[in-house]
């Protein structure tokens, strides 16, 4: 049976209480439904609001909350208990305090414990947050001192009095203390009790509202759907509301809420009731009661059937008790009327949705809507209720009722017919009457008809006949009779409608109920919210339409409620909406609307315009309504039409009556009729040339020009001026741009009549207006159904038909630009207060442009007045200063801020387009051709020019009146908006260095003034003070109940976050010092703390803020400055607990994965207060004050570092992204901090949990050729085991310092994966990535793909934008065809998969370096482990394969195989040292040499590149692997003994090596070769050649020749030598040494005996060399010539080396020779070392004796008695030499030799043996004369001697010393054998 699952409601108690469960607030639930979208917050909101307890809440959100019961109490007891939570007064909460605040918010609010119980653990946890809110905190007056003498800086305080400024506070009332008192506290539980009740019903209110898209979403496109709402949120809002039982259960909600404002707060005493808390009160009951019809309005507004009759009465008498709410007002003065309005707007729309108009219109209709569907129709006495309600409000003219008024008279006047129609019927079965005929045609005379043609007229739309049961009947009859017998003035329902219209003006009510109705908050749902209120309004006028007749408040009623308040910015930026819900689709679709309003409207054109005109606009932007060209329906209306109606001259008579008409009304022209001369006294050039003889013209532009002869008309007006509807067939759209192109050359007039002037300056804004409206309808319709043609063509057809009138060589867009430029001019020279509407609509009209003609855009602003960029006054500036800032409303600024952002984005997205040639130019044709052909001059100096003028705008417009102030706010958002996305589409991807060379080139000059402004520390003060007091506004905004101002000053906030983050990271990236922004955001960053715990929707950005500082304050010199610091001790305390719950309940991703990368930035750059609050939870001066005990109980929260610990010990419940940035954050910290080690070490779980991980990593197949997903988790999985393992790598380093390897053992058998996965080659896609780049290149000519790299203006991320800015590349390119290609398949998915890939090479080539540090520690924990001897000798061999794989680029293969052959080299060293005999160890060297022969044998191409090191590595590697080849044997360290290695004993049969010919080859290869080439290039490149090569060689060749079996190979040896002429080369750099000498030390010398001494080790190559007569090419050196000073060379001479080449080199040379060879060599080896008689008679005297304690200076240490090893080695080798020589000298002819001719060498061994013995007889001055000659003595002298030894040395190199002289003595004859 599976687990039932804990409720995340209301966990147990104490999860709640030790962090790790928060609770859901219904405000914090709210909001994160709100950024659903935006938020990776989905599945914990799920989690929350479909638990079952959560849910049944929803359900109930409308009934009174559950008294307190015997259970209740019980569960109370139970989760308060000290078994389930244990009391600590001294702990981090108090158990008796929470009760307590428990049983008194239970007492006062009448709720159950448990409810209670929970809002008080809701104020625990953010207890933190709001003491951070609302404490004046140390420095809090010195960082806002500028703010606390006035009232900018306004507290979002709400324990204290929020109506005074911070500066006006006591301490007394601000610390923490304070604030934590009992008083305090339970005023908080007051307040959130409050805001509990509100949110619950908003987020119900919410739900509802969006089950409803699931039908509409049916509708939308796959472009129109991309933010739709989660599924599971339709699907809970459809569970809420089948579960509701409407009926009454708001009603008595919002009775007790009117009872509770009437009775006032009784929760305090009166000395405890603050002005405060009776304002707070108050305002949340209004607050409720407006969520509560908010709530009932969704409802209402989804459900279809008529409601019951229950609910019905229960409503009409709450309206009906308190009179509509009409003379609502608020019961305290002080409280804000905002919510009064609304109040009553909802009462008015509940009303009328209650009613169900359409609905009731269709009851008892015998095909309509059966009687058992009658909902309330169905209770005659509900329906007497509700007149008598609805009359007395009539009586009374309450204007909120007037609509409900309305509408009940329309139902009653419908019922009414319906009872007469089937009375009728059962009298003499004859069919209904017909419809009478339509009203207020132009037929009348009559323009303006009675309201009413008849009061008692019977409504017959949609009436049929049938048949009624007499029961129906008889009913029906009842209820009209008894609803209709209301005691009024005349017919009831006549009262009522005349009530409404003439009393209450009803048509002006529904007006502002379409244009200021309430809105909910969320801006999203506020949208759509305001088009289901004006539908249910359409449905009201809709059925009005049969009652009154076409005439102006009709029109204007009807205008409202299509449009609403929504201008054309709106339009623009808003979602496409469904056609469902849009009221402009019922009125196209309904054939009543069509008829009575826009047809009579059109035939009024151009008589009356105005009309006509904003129908057409209001229809046009109509979404989802295209016809098959992609059009607008409206598009048929505007482009022909048959009829119109005008005014005739006084003096025209050319027309006659027709007769035969009955009326004789009906006229015929009998001349053509001028359209244009009875208007305006100035005339086109075009139309004066069409009138001369000769002119000609077609006949469409004629028809535009003058009505033909023979054309009948209707007179409508019989006095004159004649007023006569014409049937003549012209277009519209063309007869309005005659209009402008008139209106360009004449002065309008504002507020004239449109009868008496059709080219007032209104015509003319509606006109323009009205094209940009149908052009932008236009644009996005084509954009939504994925038609990239037929944005421009559905333009160009519009502009096309506007412009069919004009004079030759004009066109529509080139007489609207005149028209904008007079306007510009008149405007600051007029003395009067000229509107600006014309110079707003023709801004409007140049951005709807922008997106189809931008070539057209882009001069006509170079050259406009607008800017004045040619040498003028910017007339921008002008009319600002001059109108806007007078009258406090900046629409012009605003309206010029949109169109600068439009011409940013076509700038962006035509970068590569324009810079293309114009082959390119024509594939870009596909898809958008028009518009490259544009000036990138132009376009900077149109950038610049408005750059500029708002960059001023934002340095001053805190100076600025507004008279509204979400103005303000939505100009600071999107000015921070437009300087950002220029900054990061400037500096975002890397392109060229220069900036001329950019990819965005046209946006560097506004960008650099951005730069200027905002990261120049002269003068950017103000500028920064000011973006300060936006974030400041935001704070207090959101904390206000004002929700409609919220929304703006929260998103200017938001935007100034991001645009602060820009501007730092820009600071970095370009390596400025310092800016002024830094400083003046560390200085408040208090401000940010409490930015951040202010809304959820700041999170993010204030966490990306602070990272950036202390990022960027790491790179100064000296100290960095202390981000917390500034903020002080005691509030960095409440922000830290605030970050330690990690963006929870929401669980907001992002925001998490941010708060862990703060963490990390704070652990390691230098930040040291806040890294040891974080590791530790405590201030590092209370750790200092205090001592812990560990029976100290201590009053504070768990650190983070701890938190981190706990969540990650259950890993694998985690998102990867998220434990990703866990455990880098605990990576960093122990690597900057090693003693958190020992934290984790104590942790209970972590190290187990980690561990059991990597245990369990499953190898993923290649999937850089799958999708993003798979692909995905492959990166984030080896990133995760890349930090786990270099956490276990610092943790094994810590556990191996504490001497405890068990760890290492136990870590062993789980890196089964690790040792694998880490070596292998990184899985990079190279025909992928080549392919790309090529087909990228071919495709954008002028575009590379390196200028879409990254750069560090954005966080790195693995994933889809880790390399190249996908993003930025997005909005370049996508106005190509193939950057998105069929089935998205294009260059974004291919960008996307490169992406991908390369953080998968990323995140292996991270797990290779952690594991190389794990591996290096294990080696020094177990290297003498069997078992990982052999992961040391695979794992080695696996690094090398790797190399021989270069799949990577060069440059990072490079480096990979640097530090995969340095991992090699380790454990291969430590393999070696081990003495390790594993078969797996001396498989390494076929390995190694595979890795050097792929990387190149040529030792001379090898060393002279940057590959240098790797290459000595791989030697280096060789030549370890060769020593795991060579003989068991220890090598004897005596250089005796070194000189005669081959014995003969090694020489015995045995098993051919396998690994011999690779041997030889090396030896061949490297060795002889490679001598010869190093020699070569010293002598011609100095400086690439180093003695190490030499000593490598050297070391790789003695190695070689220890190996056995290698002797039976010696003519191979021979001939490879000598092919490679090795001896020769060897004695040619010997003789070079003194030359390449530095500082005169003779290195190469040495590097040179010492190979020859190498080779010499092998009696055949010995005797090679004695052979080739080595010992006399040595002779005729120069560095040979220096040791045969009379003097000597010993080992304290200058330069030292000279002694080491005699002793260690040419001794055991001539050693080896003669033990080569033999006899025969004797003497030569007796004449050469006869050549060195100083250095013979210097090593006679070395020993010498001296009593007296010698001196240390220099040049007297050979002569004052000091003693080193390399006296003892030259003695001993001597020895041997004389000794050999002697023996051959005695045995004379025997031996093959003359005696005569080996002389004696002139070393005294007597004395020498004398002196020996006398050392060793005196240990205690041999002690004191011992002298360390180079590091290995130094340390031996620095070691204990040996253990298991009789020695009374006291230090390893004496007991050295010791041994070497009395192997001496033996070889002396001292001593036997």
């Amino acid at each position: 049976m599976a687990p039932v699952r804990e409720s995340t409601y209301f966990p147990p108690l104490d999860k709640c209480l030790d962090g790790r469960h928060q609770l859901f607030s219904w405000r914090t639930t709210y909001i994160g439904l709100q950024e659903l979208k935006s938020a990776n917050t989905e599945e914990s909101l799920e989690r929350h609001l479909t638990d079952s307890h959560t849910l049944e809440l929803l359900r109930s959100s409308l009934r009174l909350p559950p008294l307190t019961t015997a259970q209740t109490k019980a569960t109370f007891e139970t989760k308060t208990s000290a078994i389930n939570v244990v009391p600590s007064a001294q702990g981090r909460f108090d158990i008796k305090q929470i009760r307590d605040d428990t049983l008194w918010l239970s007492t006062k609010a009448t709720v159950d414990e448990v409810t209670a119980l929970r809002l008080v653990i809701l104020e625990w946890q953010s207890r933190p947050a709001f003491l951070l809110q609302n404490c004046i905190w140390a420095g809090d007056r010195q960082t806002f001192g500028e703010s606390f003498n006035g009232s900018s800086f306004q507290p979002t305080l709400v324990a204290v009095d929020p109506t005074r400024g911070i500066g006006q506070l006591s301490d007394d009332t601000t610390r923490p203390e304070s604030i934590n008192s009992e008083e305090t506290r339970r005023k908080r539980l007051f307040s959130i009790y409050l805001e509990e009740r509100r949110y619950k019903i908003n987020t119900c209110s919410y739900l509802i509202r969006n089950s409803h898209k699931r039908h509409e979403n049916r509708e939308k496109t796959k472009s129109q759907c991309s933010s739709a709402i989660p599924r599971w949120v339709e699907e809970l809002g459809y569970d809420i509301l089948d579960a509701w039982d409407v009926t009454g259960v708001g009603i008595d909600v919002l009775r007790a809420r009117i009872r509770d404002l009437e009775e006032g707060c009784r929760w305090f005493s009166s000395d405890e009731m603050h002005e405060s808390v009776a304002i707070e009160w108050c305002q949340s009951q209004i607050m409720e009661m407006v969520a509560i019809l908010d709530l009932m309005l969704n409802i209402l507004a989804i459900q279809g059937q008529l409601p019951t009759h229950d609910f019905v009465h229960s409503w009409f008498k709450l309206m009906n008790d308190y009179g509509f709410f009409e003379e609502f007002e608020p019961p305290l003065r002080d409280l804000d009327d905002t919510y009064g309005l609304d109040l009553q707007s909802l009462c008015s729309l509940v009303s009328l949705a209650v009613l169900k108009v359409p609905a009731a219109l269709e009851a008892f209709k015998p095909q309509g809507i059966e009687s058992d569907d009658a909902g309330y129709l169905q209770d005659v006495d509900t329906c007497c209720d509700i007149t008598e309600t609805v009359i007395h409000a009539a009586s009374e003219c309450l204007q909120v009722a007037s609509p409900a008024v309305l509408a009940w008279s329309l139902i009653l006047q419908r019922l009414r017919e319906r009872s007469i129609a089937a009375r009728d019927e059962r009298e003499d079965r004859l069919s209904m009457r017909g419809a009478p005929g339509i009203v207020g045609s132009p037929e009348g005379e009559n323009l303006e008809p009675p309201l009413f043609k008849n009061t008692g007229s019977l409504l017959r739309r949609g009436s049929s006949t049938g048949s009624d049961t007499p029961q129906h009947q008889s009913f029906l009859d009842h209820l009209v009779d008894r609803a209709t017998s209301a005691s009024v003035d005349g017919d009831a329902v006549a009262y009522l409608a005349r009530a409404a219209v003439d009393g209450s003006h009803v048509l002006n009510i529904i007006a502002t109920l379409s244009t200021s109705c309430y809105a909910p908050s969320d801006s999203d749902q506020g949208v759509q919210s305001n088009l289901r209120i004006r539908r249910i309004l359409m449905d009201l006028v809709g059925a009005v339409l049969g009652l009154i007749d076409y005439q102006p408040d009709l029109v204007a009623t009807t205008l409202a409620v299509l449009s609403g308040n929504e201008d054309y910015w709106g339009l623009l930026h808003h979602p496409i909406v469904s056609r469902e819900i849009n009221p402009a689709s019922m009125f196209m679709e309904d054939d009543m609307f069509m008829t009575r309003i826009f047809a009579v409207a059109l035939s009024r054109f151009p008589f009356e315009i105005l009309p006509f005109l904003r129908l057409c606009r209001a229809l046009a932007g109509l979404h989802g309504a295209q016809d098959s060209d992609g059009m607008p329906a409206i598009w048929s209306k505007l482009a022909t039409t048959d009829c119109l109606t005008c005014v005739l001259p006084a003096a025209f008579t050319d027309y006659q009556i027709l007769p035969d008409d009955e009326e004789s009304n009906i006229i015929s022209l009998t001349a053509d009729l001028d359209m244009f001369d009875h208007e305006h006294t100035t005339r086109s050039t075009s139309y004066r040339r069409l009138k001369q003889p000769g002119g000609s013209a077609s006949a469409h532009v004629l028809n535009l020009r003058q009505i033909p002869r023979g054309t009948t008309g209707r007179v409508l007006s019989g006095t004159k001026p004649l007023v006569v509807l014409w049937r003549h067939d012209y277009c519209p759209l063309a007869y309005l741009g005659m209009l402008l192109q008139s209106a360009s050359s004449i002065e309008p007039s504002f507020g004239s009549s449109p009868q008496s002037n059709a080219l007032s300056s209104e015509v003319i804004a509606e006109i323009i207006d009205l094209l940009s409206i149908i052009l932008l309808t236009s644009i996005r319709g084509a954009s939504a159904s994925e038609a990239p043609l037929s944005a421009f063509a559905a333009a160009q057809k519009i502009l096309d038909a506007a412009n069919e009138g004009l004079d030759l060589g004009e066109d529509i867009l080139s007489v609207i630009f005149d028209i904008f430029e007079k306007e510009l001019s008149r405007q600051p020279k007029t003395t009067e207060e000229a509107p600006l509407i014309i110079i707003l609509r023709c801004t409007q009209f140049v951005e709807a442009l922008v997106h189809v003609m931008p070539d057209r855009v882009w001069p006509f602003l170079g050259r406009s007045h607008l800017l004045g960029i040619n040498n003028s006054d910017s007339q921008l500036g002008a009319v600002i200063a001059s109108t806007e800032m007078v009258s406090g409303k900046y629409d012009l600024l605003l309206s010029c801020i949109h169109l600068f952002e439009s011409l940013t984005d076509d700038a962006i997205s035509h970068a590569v387009i324009r810079k293309s040639p114009t082959k390119s130019v024509t594939r870009f044709a596909a898809s958008r051709s028009h518009g490259t052909d544009v000036s990138q001059v132009v376009m900077k100096k149109v950038l610049l020019g408005f750059q500029r003028i708002l960059l001023d705008v934002y340095q001053s417009i805190s100076t600025w009146n507004f008279a509204l102030i979400q103005q303000r706010y939505e100009i600071n958002s999107r000015l921070s908006i437009s300087f950002n996305r220029l900054l990061t589409c400037c500096f975002g991807i890397e392109g060229q260095s220069d900036t001329n060379q950019k990819l965005t080139v046209s946006l560097v000059p506004a960008v650099e003034q951005i730069v200027k402004v905002f990261v120049s520390s002269a003068g950017a003060e103000t500028t920064l003070t000011y973006m300060i007091t936006t974030i400041q506004e935001g704070v207090t905004a959101a904390v206000n109940t004002k929700l409609r101002s919220t929304l703006y000053g929260i998103q200017q906030t938001v935007e100034s976050l991001r645009l602060a983050i820009t501007l730092l990271r820009l600071n970095a990236l370009v390596g400025l010092k310092p800016s002024a922004l830094e400083d003046k955001m560390l200085r408040h960053v208090s401000l940010l703390a409490r930015c951040y715990t202010s809304h959820p929707i700041f999170r993010q950005p204030v966490i990306e803020l602070l990272t950036v500082l202390v990022i960027n304050a790491d790179v100064v010199d000296g100290q960095p400055a202390s981000l917390l610091g500034h903020m002080g001790e005691d509030a960095a305390s409440q922000f830290l607990e605030v970050l330690a719950m990690n963006d929870e309940p929401l669980c907001d991703r992002d925001v998490s994965v941010s708060i862990w990368k703060l963490l990390s930035a704070a652990v390691s750059k230098r930040q040291q207060w806040f890294a040891i609050f974080v590791l530790t939870g405590e201030a590092p001066r209370k750790l200092i004050k205090r001592k812990i005990t560990e029976s100290e109980n201590r009053d504070r929260s768990p650190s983070i570092f701890g938190v981190a610990l706990d969540r990650l010990s259950n890993i694998g419940r985690l998102h990867a992204q998220t434990a990703l940035a866990m455990l880098e954050f605990v990576t960093l910290a122990a690597d900057s901090w090693p003693w958190t080690l020992a934290i984790a070490e104590q942790h209970p779980h972590f190290v187990a949990s980690i561990t059991e991980y990597i245990s369990q990593v499953e190898t993923v197949t290649n999937t850089t050729q799958n999708r993003s997903g798979q692909a995905g988790m492959e990166y984030y999985k080896l990133q995760m085991t890349s930090y786990i393992t270099e956490i276990l790598a610092m943790y094994t380093h810590h556990t191996r310092q504490a001497r405890n390897i068990s760890y290492a053992k136990e870590l062993l058998p789980n890196l089964t994966y690790v040792t694998k996965a880490a070596v292998l080659p990184p899985e990079y896609n190279s025909s992928l990535h080549s392919n790309l780049r090529q087909n990228f290149e071919v495709r954008f000519e002028n575009c590379k793909l390196r200028a879409l790299k990254r750069t560090s203006l954005k966080m790195p991320s693995l994933g889809e934008s880790f390399y190249y800015d996908l993003a930025i590349a997005n909005q370049i390119l996508h106005l190509d065809s193939s950057w998105t290609g069929r089935d998205q398949e294009g260059f974004a998915a291919e960008l996307a998969r490169a992406n991908i890939n390369l953080s998968v090479v990323e995140a292996r080539i991270s797990l290779f370096h952690s594991w190389k540090l794990l591996a290096v520690e294990l080696t020094k924990s177990l290297g003498r482990d069997w078992d990982y001897q052999k992961i040391m000798a695979e794992v080695a061999m696996d690094c090398l394969r790797a190399n021989t794989q270069p799949t990577l680029p060069q440059a990072v293969f490079e480096r990979l195989a640097q530090s995969r052959a340095d991992l090699a080299f380790t454990l291969l060293q430590s393999l070696i040292q081990e003495q390790s005999t594993r078969a797996e160890v001396k498989s390494v060297l076929l390995t190694a040499w595979d890795a050097l022969r792929a990387h190149g044998t040529d030792l001379a191409i090898a060393l002279d590149g940057d590959q240098a090191p790797y290459c000595r590595t791989l030697l280096k590697i060789i030549c370890l692997s060769l020593q795991a080849h060579t003989s068991s044997r220890t090598v004897p360290s005596s250089s005796v003994e070194r000189g005669v290695t081959q014995s003969e004993d090694t020489r015995r049969p045995m098993a051919a090596n396998p690994t011999l010919p690779t041997v030889l080859e090396i030896l061949k290869v490297v060795v002889a070769n490679g001598f010869r080439s190093l020699t070569t290039l010293l002598h011609d490149s100095p400086g690439r050649v180093f003695p190490d090569d030499f000593a490598l060689l050297a070391a790789i060749l003695r190695n070689s020749l220890r190996i056995p079996g290698l002797e039976r190979h010696s003519t191979a040896l021979l001939s490879t030598f000598a092919d490679a002429q090795t001896s020769r080369y060897a004695s040619t750099l010997l003789s070079w040494s003194d030359q390449l000498a530095t500082n005169r030390d003779p290195i190469y010398g040495e590097m040179s005996i010492n190979f020859l001494l190498e080779m010499s080790s092998m009696p055949a190559l010995a005797e090679a060399l004695a052979v080739e007569g080595i010992l006399n090419h040595m002779s005729n050196t120069n560095l040979i010539k220096h040791l045969r000073t009379s003097r000597g060379v010993g080992p304290f001479d200058q330069p030292v080396r000279l002694y080491k080449i005699w002793v260690r080199g040419i001794l055991p040379l001539l050693l080896n020779l003669l033990h080569a060879v033999g006899a025969s060599m004797a003497a030569e080896i007796s004449a050469a070392l006869n050549q060195f008689l100083g250095q013979l008679e210097r090593a006679s005297a070395t020993f010498t004796y001296y009593g007296k304690v010698p001196t240390t200076n220099e040049g007297d240490l050979n002569s004052a008695g000091f003693i080193s090893l390399g006296m003892i080695s030259e003695a001993q080798t001597l020895a041997v030499i004389s000794r050999i020589l002697d023996t051959y000298r005695d045995a004379g002819p025997s031996a093959g030799v003359v005696s005569s001719e080996i002389m004696e060498i002139p070393w005294d061994r007597s004395r020498v043996k004398e002196d020996v013995q006398t050392w060793l007889q005196t240990r205690s001055v041999l002690r004191e004369r011992i002298v360390p000659t180079g590091e290995r003595e130094e340390a031996w002298a620095k070691m204990r001697p040996g253990e298991n030894r009789s020695s009374r040395s006291v230090n390893k190199l004496e007991e050295k010393v010791v041994e070497d002289l009395e192997q001496l003595m033996t070889l002396l004859g001292g001593k036997d054998d």
